[in-house]
């Protein structure tokens, strides 16, 4: 897969890694990562949430431990507000890491800025190279979906930033998300890289199911993600009698703590309430659900380079975006999909029409998307991008 190279053991630090702790996109990225790596000879170890007891285990060539957040303050006598406040994962981490690299030495450490799993071992005194992966800080996702900064939150904001300042090098799969980090904090302090999100190309492929009438939309439900989505649904149900709007992914409170699902049935009228879909399955299953459907929809108001994206593209399903963050890095206008401005929901409406009408349009697009998703996207073209970063920041390319 890569050019003949030192071969490296890198240690990434997340909290989210599948199957145990979830599929939002840190956890995609870190699993897509640590897998490629491993297959191109690398040594990867992942240290990332336990759910239950603490495990360690191997499997893909990738290490994974599991730990519990430290120390317990629910035991501790007038401190169990503490843990509100205090990042027992990054701490827990942080012991578990410095285990690993006195057993076997560790040449490169990546975490996300999300949630600041890294915190403490960017104070380690002679730790390995830092490299911090940028997925969209807390502060930016708060703001968008109107979520008020109370203390907690501020602390979280602190600790990334710190996270971010504290790094030998800062990756991003974005221009975008790096000019939003720069609003926020100057980078100019470290190197700072752009290298895609890997995919998967062969779990996500195309198959040979007949596509429905149906509207995928995957990811938790949240303000950000569903952006003019709402008040599109009803034009394209009047518009389009037999298509369903299918939302695989967990519910989310809206800004006045009400569940997103209730509000999006409250939205439409009685008879079309039946149009829609609610569920989450299993990573083996998703595949399926983007071949199975028409088009994918990602009408965020923010985005950096989802997954929910690149996994439809892979399985050479057309989609239709907001022209917003990092999505126009991915999806050309009128090729791989439909670029739509945000707060036109009837442009929105309209671009997904289209693709419910023309099978045709459907199908060269998705051959496009899959193309795209090919060249630009598949772990074989991302890995050796990554690890060419890794050697620069360990000064050995």
């Amino acid at each position: 897969m890569t050019p003949s190279v030192a071969l490296l053991h890198i240690c990434f630090v997340s909290q989210e890694y599948p199957p145990d702790t979830g599929w939002g996109g840190i956890g995609a990225y870190t699993y897509e990562m640590a897998r490629g790596l491993a297959a191109a000879g690398h040594r990867v170890t992942v240290i990332s949430l336990a759910v239950g007891a603490e495990t360690t285990r191997e499997g893909a060539g990738v290490t994974v431990h599991r730990v519990l957040p430290a120390p317990q303050f629910d035991s501790m006598r007038g401190l169990w507000r503490l843990n509100g406040y205090w990042p027992g994962f990054a701490w827990a981490a942080m012991l578990r890491f410095r285990k690993v690299h006195a057993a076997e030495r560790v040449d490169l450490v990546e975490a996300a800025e999300g949630r600041a799993d890294g915190f403490f071992i960017t104070l380690l005194r002679n730790r390995p190279r830092v490299v911090v992966r940028l997925h969209t800080a807390w502060i930016f996702v708060d703001r968008l979906n109107r979520i008020q900064d109370g203390s907690k939150k501020r602390f979280i904001y602190w600790r990334e930033k710190r996270v971010i300042l504290g790094a030998d090098m800062v990756t991003a799969p974005s221009l975008a998300v790096v000019d939003l980090t720069r609003t926020w904090l100057p980078l100019d302090h470290r190197p700072v890289a752009v290298v895609p999100n890997p995919v998967d190309t062969c779990a996500f492929a195309p198959g040979n199911e007949a596509r429905r009438p149906e509207v995928l939309i995957v990811g938790r439900l949240e303000r950000r993600k569903l952006g003019d989505l709402p008040e599109a649904m009803p034009i394209v149900m009047a518009r389009c009698p037999e298509a369903v709007f299918r939302f695989v992914g967990g519910d989310g409170p809206d800004e006045s703590g009400h569940s997103w699902r209730e509000r999006l049935m409250e939205g439409l009228p009685p008879e079309q309430r039946n149009r829609l879909v609610f569920e989450q399955v299993p990573r083996d299953q998703l595949a399926q659900r983007y071949r199975l459907a028409a088009v994918v929809v990602m009408a965020s108001r923010w985005e950096n380079f989802p997954y929910a994206l690149l996994e439809a593209m892979a399985c050479g399903t057309p989609v239709v975006a907001t022209r917003t963050g990092g999505l126009p890095e991915m999806v050309s206008d009128g090729v791989n999909g439909i670029l739509v401005s945000q707060q036109d929901a009837g442009g929105l409406a309209d671009a997904i029409c289209q693709l419910l009408e023309n099978p045709e349009l459907r199908s060269q697009m998705g051959a496009n998307a899959r193309r795209v998703a090919e060249e630009r996207f598949s772990v074989e073209r991302v890995v050796p991008k990554m690890i060419e970063t890794y050697q620069t920041v360990l000064g050995v390319a």
